[in-house]
């Protein structure tokens, strides 16, 4: 079943942040410490944050299409850079 990855975005403006954390994590190998610290580190807001990781796992583009439109969200790159430096 495919994650809705905007009602997520959706119900994360709407949420605490530690029930956002949750949810993310949940879906993600991120942990909460490890999101919020993102978020803080990015300066990146939590529906533009659920809305890389939609963009990051959205089989049906090219990375080249998926980095055009991370590239058009505000912090956007940032918080990649910083998720691909968790990663390394």
């Amino acid at each position: 079943m495919p994650i809705d990855w905007n009602q997520i975005a959706k119900d994360a403006a709407n949420a605490t942040d530690a029930h956002f954390s949750a949810q993310i994590s949940s879906l993600t190998k991120l942990n909460d410490t490890d999101i919020e610290k993102l978020i803080f580190e990015t300066g990146i807001s939590k529906p533009n944050f659920a809305i890389v990781l939609k963009e990051i796992k959205d089989a049906s583009k090219s990375n080249e299409a998926k980095a055009t439109a991370i590239k058009n969200i505000s912090k956007g790159l940032d918080v990649l850079v910083a998720i691909a430096g968790k990663l390394i």
